[in-house]
């Protein structure tokens, strides 16, 4: 999916961390924060962030300030829920 567009920076770091880290708590918080910042039915306290390494506390609020300030188009969007929502469903099965 992230190779047909060229998503910012904010997320494909995020998506990198996700991909390399595996099946982790950390990997799951940061999915579940992305999912809720780009679909207004799903719900997610970004305190979580809070647990997460500093560095990667950092990318997050990057990706949240890129939300904030309307960075995205619906387009990205769909394509950020989409890949959250596929690691998402490939979660419930590890």
């Amino acid at each position: 999916m992230r190779d047909q567009m060229k998503l910012p920076d904010s997320v494909t770091a995020l998506m990198n961390y996700v991909d390399g880290a595996g099946w982790t708590e950390h990997a799951e918080l940061v999915v579940q924060i992305m999912m809720s910042s780009v679909h207004p039915d799903i719900e997610s306290s970004i305190a979580t962030a809070a647990c997460l390494p500093f560095a990667l506390r950092m990318s997050v609020a990057r990706f949240l300030g890129d939300i904030l300030t309307g960075a995205f188009d619906n387009e990205q969007r769909h394509a950020i829920f989409s890949w959250t929502q596929c690691w998402a469903l490939a979660s419930l099965d590890q």
